[in-house]
């Protein structure tokens, strides 16, 4: 029994998506193979256009090429800088899909007619644990609760 390797478990310390953020090297480079996925992928359209415009633009059809990969990488790679840093593509599809009173939150639609609003009250008043007599009155009433809170 001793010569068996114990195995742990490193998903709680390391994250859900730690292996995202890994690198490999492919071919000369080093990339993430989600990069390198994205690079093959936009190679089709890239190479389709090219071969459609190379008999009329000669080699300025291969301009094709980089312009295809940088829309895929400004598409796919990029996240927004503000809010919840959706990937481009994904804040498009939201966009698209909203209606009006239907918010799109990570996918997922929100109703604004179906929440009900309120106001946000303090539920905590300060606490003094010393013997003297300077503390406010405490209170078991919510009516109580609420002047004093003003």
């Amino acid at each position: 029994m001793a010569s068996i390797n114990s195995l742990y478990l490193l998903t709680p310390m390391t994250g859900r998506t730690s292996g995202a953020e890994r690198t490999t090297v492919i071919g000369t480079v080093e990339m993430k193979w989600r990069t390198f996925w994205i690079a093959v992928f936009a190679m089709v359209p890239g190479g389709i256009l090219t071969g459609v415009f190379f008999p009329m633009l000669n080699t300025w059809a291969l301009l094709w090429i980089p312009a295809v990969e940088a829309a895929a990488f400004l598409l796919i790679e990029r996240r927004s800088k503000e809010g919840l840093q959706l990937r481009t593509y994904q804040a498009m599809f939201d966009k698209k899909r909203s209606n009006v009173n239907t918010f799109y939150l990570c996918g997922q639609p929100v109703d604004v007619n179906g929440e009900k609003f309120g106001i946000i009250r303090q539920i905590a008043v300060p606490v003094y644990r010393d013997d003297d007599d300077s503390r406010p009155m405490q209170s078991n009433h919510f009516e109580d609760f609420e002047a004093f809170s003003r």
